[in-house]
């Protein structure tokens, strides 16, 4: 019995080769549909983080288009005074003689003759008094002081006055604003002065003392007009037609 089981056995030996063939094979079937998987796998979701990316673009040039800036940039003060666009030439409206007058119609006083060395009429400046305070009204063309034309305004300031003087205006105007006193030897007196250099051509300058004039005697502590007073009258369009 034992011997008839022992030869019936034999014929039921596993094929260890053939075990090991198959189970290699089913292996490497496994891993190719776990790599295949993973990639499709990988495939979705880059497309996924794909069109969530447009979208969010999407939503987000939706979300501001036509909003502007909170916080815009400031524009310069060189842009605030930037080309004023086509500029109109203008001749001056008075001689040196009515200058004083001229002055006393945008601010109401009793003005004097020009004195003895003011003019030319072609730029004229001119020396007088307002309620018996000295004033001077210069209104020269850009090649008054170089002999040569000078059109931009930021230019002849920084020529004329020093270019940590220079401001921007209002219309494309460059200003020059001073405060100060005399020496004792001139006379001692102070003066404020505004000087408005016009995209134009021309510059027009507007100066009060406290005295009768710059020689003085002192007849108040401050001029009679402060620098605002003084820069509105030097920017009106009085003195040009």
């Amino acid at each position: 019995m034992a011997d008839l089981l022992h030869r019936a056995s034999r014929d039921l030996a596993p094929d260890v080769p053939s075990l090991v063939a198959v189970g290699l094979r089913r292996g490497q079937a496994r891993r190719r549909r776990r790599q295949s998987a993973a990639a499709v796998v990988a495939s979705a979701v880059a497309v996924l983080l794909v069109v969530a990316g447009f979208e969010l673009a999407d939503s987000s040039r939706a979300g501001t288009r036509g909003v502007a800036p909170a916080n815009p940039s400031p524009r310069s003060a060189s842009a605030e005074s930037a080309d004023p666009g086509p500029v109109r030439p203008v001749d001056l409206a008075v001689t040196t003689d009515q200058v004083p007058t001229t002055f006393a119609s945008l601010e109401p006083g009793t003005v004097s003759a020009p004195g003895p060395k003011s003019g030319p009429d072609a730029a004229p400046v001119v020396d007088f008094t307002w309620n018996g305070f000295g004033v001077r009204v210069g209104l020269t063309p850009d090649d008054y002081v170089t002999g040569h034309r000078v059109r931009e305004p930021g230019r002849r300031c920084a020529e004329q006055e020093g270019a940590a003087r220079c401001r921007p205006g209002p219309e494309g105007t460059v200003l020059a604003r001073s405060s100060a006193t005399n020496p004792a030897v001139d006379g001692g007196t102070r003066f404020r002065a505004v000087t408005v250099f016009r995209p134009d051509g021309w510059d027009v300058l507007v100066m009060a003392y406290n005295g009768p004039g710059k020689d003085g005697p002192a007849t108040a502590a401050e001029p009679p007009f402060d620098l605002s007073q003084l820069q509105r009258i030097a920017s009106s369009d009085t003195w040009f037609r």
